[in-house]
C-alpha cells in the first residue's frame, strides 16, 4: 500500500507532462499544415432568374447579287435552361443595285419599295462554351458562345421566301439584366428575279444590346 501511495504522484506528473506534450505537438502541427490564404471576392454577373432577353440590334447583310447594306431589327428569347434558349427575331435592310444593274447599265430591275426587304425567323440556341472573363482582379463577366439556327420568311420584291438560318454568336453579361451581343447568320433561301431559280447565301453580322426581365 505504501508503495502505491509512493507511486501516485509520479504517475500524476506523468500525465500531466503527456497532456502538455500533446498540446504542444498540436500547436506545431497546426502551424505546418495551417495555408495562410488570402481570400478575395469576386463579383460575378449572373442572368435573371426570369429568362427572357429582349434585344435590340444592328450590323450589316450582304444579301448576294445586292451588296452589303445596313441592317437593324430586334429579337426576343426565351432561356429554357442554362444551356438552351429559343428565340424569334425580326430584320430589315433596304437593297442596293443589283450586280446585273449595275454592269448592265439598264433600267432597275425593282422599284424603291421592292428593295426593301424585311425577314423573321424562330431559331434554337446552344450555349456551347459557357465561360468568364477577368477585368482587373475582383471582376468577372459571365460569357458564352452559341450555336444558334431555325426558320423563318423573307420578305422583298413582292415576294415572300421560305428562308433557314444558321450560325454562331457570343454573349458577354455586364451584370444581372444587361449584356452585348455578337452574332453572325446566314440566311438561306432561293428567289426568280433574274429569271431562274437562284439559291443564295446571306451573311449578316449584327451587334446587340440585350436587357434580361
Amino acid at each position: 500500500m505504501e508503495a502505491r501511495i509512493r507511486r501516485l504522484p509520479l504517475t500524476v506528473a506523468a500525465l500531466l507532462f503527456a497532456a502538455g506534450a500533446s498540446a504542444q505537438g498540436d500547436d506545431v502541427l497546426g502551424d505546418i499544415i495551417s495555408p495562410d490564404l488570402e481570400r478575395r471576392e469576386i463579383r460575378e454577373a449572373q442572368i435573371d432568374s426570369e429568362n427572357i432577353e429582349f434585344t435590340t440590334f444592328g450590323g450589316v447583310i450582304n444579301v448576294e447579287d445586292f451588296g452589303s447594306n445596313s441592317l437593324y431589327g430586334g429579337a426576343l428569347a426565351y432561356h429554357i435552361n442554362e444551356d438552351v434558349f429559343m428565340e424569334a427575331a425580326y430584320g430589315e435592310t433596304e437593297l442596293g443595285e443589283s450586280s446585273f444593274e449595275r454592269l448592265s447599265g439598264s433600267a432597275p430591275l425593282l422599284t424603291d419599295e421592292q428593295r426593301e426587304l424585311s425577314y423573321y425567323n424562330l431559331s434554337l440556341g446552344w450555349n456551347l462554351f459557357p465561360g468568364e472573363y477577368f477585368i482587373f482582379d475582383d471582376f468577372a463577366l459571365n460569357s458564352s458562345l452559341y450555336l444558334i439556327g431555325g426558320v423563318g420568311n423573307t420578305s422583298f420584291a413582292d415576294e415572300e421566301h421560305f428562308t433557314y438560318n444558321f450560325g454562331v454568336g457570343a454573349r458577354v453579361l455586364a451584370n444581372d439584366w444587361l449584356a452585348l451581343r455578337l452574332d453572325f447568320r446566314d440566311h438561306v433561301f432561293e428567289h426568280e428575279i433574274f429569271g431562274e431559280v437562284q439559291r443564295t447565301n446571306n451573311l449578316s453580322a449584327q451587334l446587340g444590346v440585350s436587357f434580361f426581365f
